[in-house]
């Protein structure tokens, strides 16, 4: 009975799964989805750092529409496992197979690809080392004022990182601003970590980001520079008449306290008389020197008032 009108018999079985296979897509198609994902970094010795040439992955789900569908981005995971890399002291450079999981995929007839299915990573060993905490004065104490020996706490500071990293840091500073006119300094401020040219070293972590910093501001004599005034009482005999005053030095270097020296300008000679004079005449006077001000060199200078016969 088997064997009777066979070929008709296969003939209908292959239609019936022709029939079920084209219903079945029809109702559950085959279907593609991507998922983004971060790569994950597996099995990493301690004491070292890793730096793929991909920090995400794109993962490729297909299967039946139904089961993709139901794919989410957390039932997806993508890693490189790093257990079998030979680690050396200083920097390794090494290809890693991505290897992906998709939550459910093998009882949903899942496929799942990821691209790149290789990167390239770079595992350094973490090092770190101590510097001390230099002070950075990026502007000039005011006139008449000079800070004190600093004192910081602390006076290191750790820094951390990638080794060729950690190399590179040379200084870790505390630049300083100062504005505040006279007033001492007792105040916690970030420090930095600097090259040997002075930049910026971003990539280390250093064990404090803040010192304590505690300098007084001193007051000290400033010094001024100021014009020589000829303080000339009286008047020569008529008809002669004052043509030309000079006076060497025409100006002078006074020291004193910056409050006192705001306020001076000039400095004034010891009177002059010409009261009565018919020629001209050059003398040897003293400066009128104000309190709590001192000149820096000679105290006298020489006046020459030249006068000449009127018509």
């Amino acid at each position: 009975m088997i064997r009777h009108n066979l070929i008709y018999k296969i003939l209908a079985l292959v239609i019936a799964v022709f029939l079920w296979a084209y219903v079945n897509a029809e109702r559950n198609p085959q279907t593609v989805k991507v998922v983004s994902v971060p790569l994950q970094i597996r099995n990493l010795a301690s004491g070292y750092t890793a730096e793929p040439s991909a920090s995400e992955v794109s993962v490729t789900v297909t299967g039946p529409k139904l089961a993709v569908d139901s794919v989410r981005s957390s039932d997806v995971s993508a890693w490189i496992d790093l257990s079998r890399l030979r680690l050396v002291r200083g920097t390794v450079v090494s290809r890693a197979k991505v290897s992906v999981r998709v939550i459910g995929a093998s009882d949903s007839n899942l496929t799942v690809a990821a691209r790149p299915s290789v990167v390239n990573v770079r595992v350094e060993a973490i090092q770190s080392k101590r510097l001390p905490v230099e002070l950075r004065l990026m502007t000039a104490p005011p006139l008449g004022y000079t800070f004190a020996e600093p004192v910081l706490r602390p006076a290191f500071v750790g820094v951390s990182g990638k080794a060729s990293d950690v190399a590179r840091v040379r200084h870790v500073i505390l630049p300083l601003f100062y504005n505040t006119l006279g007033k001492p300094i007792d105040d916690d401020f970030e420090v930095t970590p600097v090259d040997a040219n002075g930049n910026r070293v971003d990539d280390v972590t250093l064990d404090t980001k803040t010192v304590h910093l505690k300098i007084n501001v001193v007051e000290v004599p400033a010094t001024k520079t100021v014009i020589v005034s000829e303080n000339i009482v009286g008047r020569p005999k008529y008809p002669a008449k004052v043509v030309r005053v000079s006076v060497a030095p025409p100006s002078v270097t006074i020291e004193g306290k910056p409050k006192i020296l705001i306020g001076i300008s000039t400095i004034e000679t010891e009177e002059i008389s010409i009261e009565g004079a018919t020629t001209s005449v050059t003398k040897q006077v003293s400066l009128r020197v104000p309190p709590g001000i001192r000149v820096l060199g000679p105290s006298r200078v020489h006046v020459t008032i030249t006068i000449e016969q009127g018509e």
